[in-house]
């Protein structure tokens, strides 16, 4: 088995500060992805829906045993879970953090955390959910 990284990308102090700040933009970046998700659900199964009963009235088109609409939201589960595992895998690397390479969907609800060590280690504070970086007041 090949290792993740070398010991010297995985220090601490090899994080900068623009890649810390590119870390938290994908972080506030998630959330409104998820919201499109949620918007898209509805309207591929009613899509879906329709286009099924168009193909082959009255009951839909059938894919080995279920219909368009399964196959539909199956392949929207599959795309949700490559969004999570691409984002936690950019977040990783941003980081240069093995934990989250090496499980990068399960470890994105850490990632604050994780940032929030980071940056205080180089003498920065979370300036709110929306905010850049910014230096720590004494």
């Amino acid at each position: 088995m090949r290792p993740a990284a070398s010991d010297e990308r995985l220090s601490l102090d090899a994080v900068s500060v623009e890649d810390l700040n590119a870390a938290l933009r994908v972080v506030r970046r998630l959330p409104l992805e998820l919201l499109g998700f949620l918007i898209l659900l509805p309207i591929v199964g009613i899509g879906l829906s329709w286009l099924s009963t168009a193909l082959a009235p009255p009951y839909g088109l059938s894919i080995f045993g279920q219909g368009l609409v399964t196959w539909g939201l199956l392949l929207t589960l599959a795309l949700l879970f490559g969004l999570f595992w691409w984002r936690g895998r950019q977040v990783g690397l941003l980081l240069h953090d093995p934990a989250i390479l090496a499980s990068p969907v399960m470890s994105l609800m850490s990632v604050p955390g994780v940032l929030a060590a980071r940056a205080q280690a180089l003498g920065l504070e979370w300036s709110g959910f929306y905010g850049p970086l910014r230096p720590r007041r004494k």
